[in-house]
């Protein structure tokens, strides 16, 4: 059996305002930084083998705070970037909502057939990471990794494996910091059980 722990980067600046990040190299916040050493707390009573992290700096940050505190090796893989959004990138949702108002209304309520000028589809992001995630599965058989990415990568991700329906994708919250765990059994490596989802438990106090 090998275990999947799916996190989210810890808090940015750009997070603190709502402005969207997409593929912009953000930095994390103190309070981030912070929530990454509580990561590795919480991961370390997990024996983690190896650390897949998004190649933005913002998931990379959180890998190397969790990885000097576990000791464990990281690997950069742009399979867990964050969704491009093109020109919304930098914008806050007030400013989204103003400009764009009839795409950002297809967002949040017709995901699957969301399409910006300039930016990826959920439907894209979702194999994406959906594929990257089954290729480390198969390498590590039977280990515990972790993949430090972002909340809509890792939103669809999860929907894809648990064969949901992509229209449910803005049901599913996925907090800064927050860890999501899978289990895959060595003979039917395309579905997974579902063991915690966006558990936060560990930023109590933060």
């Amino acid at each position: 059996m090998t275990n999947i722990y799916l996190i989210r980067h810890g808090e940015t600046e750009w997070n603190k305002c709502s402005r969207v990040q997409g593929k912009q190299d953000t930095e994390l916040s103190e309070r981030g930084m912070r929530q990454a050493e509580l990561l590795a707390d919480r991961l370390s009573s997990e024996k983690i083998d190896i650390i897949y992290t998004s190649s933005l700096k913002r998931a990379k940050k959180t890998a190397s705070i969790i990885a000097d505190i576990i000791k464990t090796d990281i690997i950069e893989m742009d399979a867990y970037q964050e969704i491009g959004l093109g020109p919304w990138e930098g914008m806050t949702i007030e400013e989204i909502v103003e400009q764009y108002h009839d795409h950002y209304k297809c967002y949040r309520e017709d995901p699957i057939n969301f399409m910006l000028p300039g930016a990826e589809t959920l439907v894209d992001v979702s194999n994406r990471t959906y594929n990257g995630i089954l290729e480390i599965v198969e390498k590590h058989t039977n280990k515990n990794i972790v993949i430090v990415s972002h909340g809509v990568a890792i939103k669809t991700a999860i929907i894809k494996i648990l064969d949901i329906d992509l229209h449910k994708y803005n049901r599913f919250r996925i907090d800064n910091a927050s860890i999501t765990s899978l289990q895959f059994h060595e003979d039917y490596y395309g579905k997974a059980l579902l063991n915690t989802l966006n558990d936060t438990s560990h930023l109590k106090g933060v």
